[in-house]
């Protein structure tokens, strides 16, 4: 498996984690870099959580070591913003903005198998 294969597997582990603990998110995105840091080992998995039971304070990237136990072995960054947030994604303003390099991919929908964590 090559490390871009992993990162897409522990960004759909976590997805899924974050979705069986936080009723309030809406929709889960993975956060890509440029393509050649994208498959550095040490560049993070980075997710974008869309929650309706967050509070607006702009882009706030929140970076994790890897939990190795847990079968994270990338070390991760989530951005857990509201539906309004996401709505003024890109319009101008500084808090709404993504980290230089950093870009919205595809969205990780909610497994509705129960195996889909463990995946």
């Amino acid at each position: 498996m090559t490390t871009r294969e992993e990162k897409e597997e522990v960004a759909f582990r976590l997805a899924q984690s974050h979705f069986a603990v936080e009723p309030g998110i809406l929709k889960i995105f993975r956060l890509l870099n440029e393509e050649a840091r994208e498959n550095e080992p040490g560049e993070p998995v980075k997710l974008l959580e869309v929650n309706d039971d967050t509070i607006p304070v702009g882009i706030r990237p929140v970076y994790f070591r890897p939990h190795s136990a847990s079968g994270i072995v990338f070390p991760s960054a989530i951005v857990e913003i509201t539906p309004e947030e996401f709505a003024q994604l890109g319009c101008g303003d500084n808090a709404h903005r993504l980290p230089p390099g950093w870009r919205i991919g595809y969205p990780i929908e909610r497994s509705t198998s129960p195996q889909g964590a463990a995946r």
